[in-house]
């Protein structure tokens, strides 16, 4: 009745008919998902060594590249480094409007009987990754919060 033809690696050495990979097009992206592992499986050494010698041509030549110019995050108006931090600031202020907006509307939903959970947990969550964001952006700018002394 089935009749077992040898039409992949995986589909030799197993049960499977081969009317399942006639028919299946998720079959077919398993098996040939399974003969690329079995390919990288046995290029595997060689693969490490060309990411290895990848590796330590760009530890040789990353120093000498940044020996050359000017610094990267000054203040100059064209980088594109202060696109990126006033994008940031903007995206930090909005995720804070968005938090306080968020529990402010949780709040009204509690006063008038509605659902007011994913009000109040997305503002929290908006706020506290606002400040996560914030924290770590003014870290990495070596400007970092003032804390209070006791």
């Amino acid at each position: 009745m089935f009749v077992k033809k040898q039409t992949s690696a995986f589909a030799a050495s197993s049960a499977v008919e081969s009317e399942v990979f006639q028919n299946s097009r998720i079959a077919r992206a398993g098996d040939k998902c399974i003969q690329a592992a079995m390919y990288i499986r046995l290029t595997q050494h060689a693969l490490m060594l060309l990411m290895m010698v990848g590796f330590m041509v760009l530890a040789f030549v990353s120093p000498i590249a940044a020996q050359q110019g000017g610094a990267n995050l000054g203040g100059n108006s064209s980088n594109p480094i202060n696109a990126f931090r006033t994008a940031l600031d903007i995206g930090v202020w909005v995720l804070l409007g968005l938090g306080i907006g968020g529990i402010g509307w949780g709040i009204y939903n509690v006063m008038f009987g509605n659902a007011w959970q994913r009000q109040m947990i997305g503002g929290g969550a908006a706020l506290g990754f606002a400040g996560i964001v914030a924290l770590i952006n003014d870290v990495i700018n070596d400007t970092p919060p003032a804390l209070p002394t006791y």
